[in-house]
């Protein structure tokens, strides 16, 4: 069985289907031969420098493999090795296939040199002549290269019990004593006011690009992290603007005197200086 090429198809999208049909049926008969011929059946790889055409040992699949990565992208310009390379790489970038999809495209091309009945002669640029673009588009990735910014605002709603540790801590520490439940609620309001004016926000910015000596691409990602509210800090400032703040805070002076003079007698003479 012939494997279909695209070329022998009508234009537009009947012909598509057609030959898309053609090749589901052309897979389906070369996996039905499967193990009804030889390993000395199969055509050996053939590469600039490797291979029947160079008089030399033929690479093994996963060396042919690498080939495209670590020889072909690497060879000065001008050599047999680049050209082949070049011409591989030009072909799919008219064809629109990403840069990041090259080296399945190529594992692919070597795969196909080495199944049964594909009458690749064991070139891989061959595989071009029934290669079908769609298969390696993924239209939801959107573009490949490029910027990426993203934000993430994050506030934080205190529930009542929540509310009520923080703000217990700070009338004890404050005004020596605990809140009710009034004053709870009402800071429950005020703290959730203030978070959500206030919110966490962290920023990332990718970019994308081209790698260059056979690297299929680079990525460089910076992040910045601002902090939000602090509700620890306004818990305090809010058990400080209860009217009882400041005759606790004269209580609390006067008594720290008194335990200071019982200490040291010469202390209040001192403080009355």
């Amino acid at each position: 069985m012939k494997e279909p090429k695209r070329e022998d198809y009508p234009k537009g999208a009947a012909g598509d289907k057609a030959f898309k049909q053609a090749r589901a049926e052309y897979k389906k008969w070369l996996n039905s031969q499967e193990g009804k011929q030889t390993s000395t059946d199969l055509p050996q790889i053939d590469l600039p420098g490797l291979g029947p055409s160079s008089g030399t040992r033929s690479p093994s699949d996963v060396e042919a493999k690498r080939w495209f990565k670590f020889v072909g992208a690497k060879a000065k310009k001008g050599t047999a090795a680049r050209r082949y390379y070049d011409d591989f790489v030009n072909f799919l970038k008219k064809a629109g296939v990403p840069q990041k999809d090259w080296q399945s495209v190529w594992d692919d091309a070597i795969d196909w040199t080495q199944t049964y009945g594909s009458g690749s002669d064991g070139k891989p640029i061959k595989f071009l002549d029934s290669f079908d673009a769609a298969d390696y588009k993924d239209e939801s990735t959107g573009p490949k290269y490029g910027t990426t910014k993203s934000k993430q605002t994050t506030v934080t709603e205190y529930s009542t019990s929540a509310a009520a540790s923080d703000l217990t801590s700070a009338y004890k520490s404050e005004l020596g004593f605990e809140p009710g439940a009034e004053a709870i609620t009402a800071y429950q309001q005020a703290v959730n006011k203030m978070a959500k004016g206030e919110p966490a926000v962290y920023t990332s910015t990718t970019t994308t690009a081209p790698g260059k000596g056979g690297v299929l691409s680079t990525s460089t990602s910076t992040a910045k992290s601002q902090t939000g509210f602090d509700p620890t800090r306004f818990a305090i400032e809010y058990a400080r603007s209860n009217p009882d703040y400041a005759e606790n805070f004269a209580v609390r002076s006067f008594m720290k005197l008194i335990d200071q003079s019982l200490s040291d007698p010469n202390r209040i003479g001192q403080v009355v200086d």
